[in-house]
């Protein structure tokens, strides 16, 4: 790939101007984990980790490192995928849409789950009551839904300048002279691989497969 390639799609260049808004996200699981640290004689060697409709506890575990650190690590490593993929979406697409705000898109999920699943991870040691993430999760989620419809009418007049032929089955590209990772998606919202590019492969496969060590490693610390 020649060095023209690269400059139209920004490999090489500096971090984001908003890539210290991924700094955040990363941090919150971590606090969360050095509380539960610092306080880990308060959570009692039997605690509720399920509620019914009523608030009232019925499910429980015992207190160990892997049960109580499980839901905060799982939320770090999440949010790192996250905000992995929205400096590689900025990377990996060309410059104009470098600079659509739905780059940040997988950095703002990353705020939502960041934040939820170390909330969730607190509760042995603080009393949050559920009401509260059951009112704000649906919030946070209707905000994110707001912020990706304006996104996507925002970039409404900005084309990729991607060919027809190129695009199959309504939503696949494929073109193997396009040195660009990812392009504008045409059906949906976001951005779309290459899929004549090698290395969509390995971002894709990265992404599937840390996505399914976490949710395996969720699965085994709460059992």
């Amino acid at each position: 790939m020649s060095a023209r390639d690269w400059s139209t799609i920004g490999m090489g260049s500096s971090l984001p101007r908003w890539a210290r808004w991924a700094i955040p996200p990363l941090l919150v699981p971590l606090a969360a984990m050095a509380w539960i640290g610092t306080h880990w004689d308060r959570i009692p060697l039997r605690y509720a980790t399920h509620f019914d409709s009523n608030g009232r506890a019925d499910g429980w575990t015992t207190r160990t490192p892997l049960h109580v650190f499980g839901i905060p690590i799982f939320a770090e490593g999440l949010t790192a995928i996250l905000i992995g993929l929205a400096l590689a979406i900025w990377y990996g697409s060309r410059r104009p849409g470098r600079s659509s705000p739905m780059v940040k898109i997988p950095l703002a999920i990353a705020y939502l789950m960041g934040l939820v699943f170390s909330a969730v991870g607190l509760m042995p040691v603080v009393e949050i009551p559920v009401w509260p993430l059951a009112v704000m999760t649906p919030l946070l989620v209707l905000g994110l839904i707001v912020y990706v419809v304006r996104a996507q009418s925002e970039d409404a007049d900005t084309s990729d300048n991607t060919p027809d032929q190129c695009w199959s089955m309504g939503g696949i590209y494929n073109n193997p002279e396009d040195p660009a990772l990812f392009v504008r998606a045409r059906a949906g919202y976001g951005y779309t691989f290459n899929m004549a590019n090698r290395r969509s492969y390995g971002i894709l496969i990265g992404l599937l497969g840390g996505i399914g060590l976490l949710v395996g490693f969720l699965i085994w610390s709460m059992q």
